[in-house]
């Protein structure tokens, strides 16, 4: 092996093992963040399990629903339309039968027999 080769495989290896370490690093980020999910999912459990053994089951984060109500009637106009008839297709005519040809009656053959050996 020549010189320069030797050098591109060490460039190579020195390469494969920092990609290693950042894929672990990258591993070990995504891990942390799931678990800072799961620990701040189960507070929020926790804290509406106590909620609910406490009796106090109103749900605090849907905000109250208020309606505003006007004093000017609403006129609402109902169009009937009337229904659309559609045309009716005239019936299908059923095709005549196609007669099949008579089969010929079999005669004498003529020739020699598939299965005879005379020449």
């Amino acid at each position: 092996m020549n010189s320069n080769r030797v050098d591109e495989i060490a460039e190579l290896r020195e390469q494969k093992k920092l990609d290693r370490e950042a894929e672990v690093e990258a591993r070990e980020a995504k891990a942390a963040e799931e678990a800072k999910s799961h620990a701040t999912n189960m507070a929020r459990i926790a804290k509406k399990m106590a909620r609910i053994e406490a009796g106090n089951n109103v749900v605090a984060e849907e905000p109250a629903i208020v309606e505003v109500v006007s004093e000017e009637p609403v006129i609402v106009e109902v169009v009937a339309e009337e229904p659309v008839a559609k045309p009716k297709s005239a019936p299908k005519k059923k095709k005549a039968a196609v007669k099949k040809p008579a089969a010929k009656a079999k005669g004498k053959s003529k020739g020699r027999p598939k299965g005879s050996k005379n020449k």
